[in-house]
């Protein structure tokens, strides 16, 4: 897959409960207060649909039949895109072209090629290191799971340390 956008785009990829919203969180407050502007993505990969608001207007546009809803508030803009097939991901990336973004983190979509930070939760999911690709970084609850050599490790416990060394990692000085 070949980076639609001009700024770095990173994910956080890992079983359910291994500390992806954590990490993505962390790391999302980390970059703003450096001043970057960042960007997200979520992959609701457990299926149904993300949750929405009911009885609102823009609901009621979806339900009538619109493809795409919009409702634009004092400082916020919520989008709803309502497909009859799953987008894929090079399909949603142009939608970040349009917003002045220095960073985009994807958490989720485990098969994109984009650099990763794997997270392990248990000794069971290091089997993702063989499977996946571009993995920039791995981290984990208990560091006992990690025997790695290849890659940057850090614990999740202890993020707020790793902060700096992994953002480095990323995005450079």
């Amino acid at each position: 897959m070949h980076n639609q956008l001009s700024i770095p785009v990173y994910q956080v990829v890992g079983y359910k409960r291994a500390g992806k919203t954590t990490l993505m969180t962390s790391l999302i407050r980390y970059f703003s207060s450096t001043g970057m502007r960042v960007g997200t993505l979520k992959h609701h990969g457990h299926g149904g649909e993300p949750a929405v608001i009911k009885e609102t207007d823009s609901y009621q546009h979806t339900e009538a039949g619109s493809l795409i809803s919009a409702v634009q508030g004092e400082k916020q803009l919520h989008l709803t895109v309502n497909q009859k097939e799953k987008l894929a991901l090079t399909d949603i990336l142009p939608l970040y072209t349009f917003l002045p973004l220095d960073l985009l983190l994807i958490e989720g979509y485990k098969n994109a090629s984009y650099p990763k930070i794997v997270l392990i939760r248990e000794e069971a999911d290091i089997h993702l290191l063989d499977r996946l690709s571009n993995i920039i970084a791995v981290g984990s609850w208990n560091m006992n799971n990690l025997h790695i050599k290849d890659h940057f490790t850090f614990s999740l416990q202890e993020m707020e340390t790793s902060l700096p060394q992994l953002a480095k990692l990323m995005i450079g000085d």
